[in-house]
């Protein structure tokens, strides 16, 4: 039985007690979704380039996910059921647990799981694979006490286009669209993201450890 279901701009999310299965939205879905948010920032002009590349993105995503090394755990164990169905492991999404965390003001904790979630963007690195959004509180998870990649449908093995973002740094605007976290533990994310990813963690990590199919 289903418990829930939510819908991003790429998927419709089914969650069960146990793992979630993720269902790509068609481009008539996604154009529904997105025109609202473009519309209300002048942008409605570039509804389907958007939506173009979100389908790209996804599909170049789970080729190099399928194509992979990397260790299951850290993508929440995805299978693909068939095209466009994914399931993963069912995990408490980063934002709800630093957004819980903060209102106890529990800041040991969240910078605990931020340090975790630094090394699991590392970790991803050594495998030749990068999050392109930064939105670490949306795209990341806690499983077992364990930092996850959950979305992985925007994602790069381009190493110089992760460079061009290590240089415009875009970790810095979570403030812009992250307003139920402490100021105190969004700074301390920008801070260590500013210390660890650098162009020279990129050369020492990338793909030090990927393994072709």
């Amino acid at each position: 039985m289903i418990k829930e279901r939510k819908g991003g701009w790429q998927v419709w999310v089914d969650f069960y007690p146990k793992h979630v299965i993720k269902t790509q939205r068609t481009k008539k879905e996604m154009r529904e979704r997105i025109a609202p948010y473009l519309k209300s920032i002048g942008k409605f002009n570039e509804l389907e380039k958007r939506v173009n590349i979100m389908v790209k993105d996804a599909k170049e995503s789970i080729k190099i996910i399928r194509n992979s090394n990397v260790p299951r755990n850290i993508i929440g164990n995805p299978s693909f059921l068939k095209k466009g169905v994914i399931k993963q492991k069912r995990v408490v999404s980063l934002e709800d647990y630093l957004i819980n965390l903060s209102k106890k003001k529990k800041v040991v904790e969240a910078k605990r799981a931020i340090d975790k979630t630094i090394e699991t963007v590392l970790e991803l690195w050594k495998y030749g694979i990068h999050e392109k959004t930064f939105k670490f509180n949306k795209n990341f998870g806690i499983h077992n006490s364990n930092v996850v990649l959950v979305d992985f449908l925007e994602i790069t093995d381009k190493k110089i286009k992760v460079k061009k973002q290590l240089i415009k740094k875009p970790w810095r605007k979570i403030k812009e669209f992250e307003k139920n976290i402490s100021e105190k533990i969004l700074d301390y994310w920008i801070d260590e993201a500013d210390k660890n990813f650098t162009i020279k963690n990129l050369n020492k990590y990338w793909r030090t450890n990927y393994k072709s199919k």
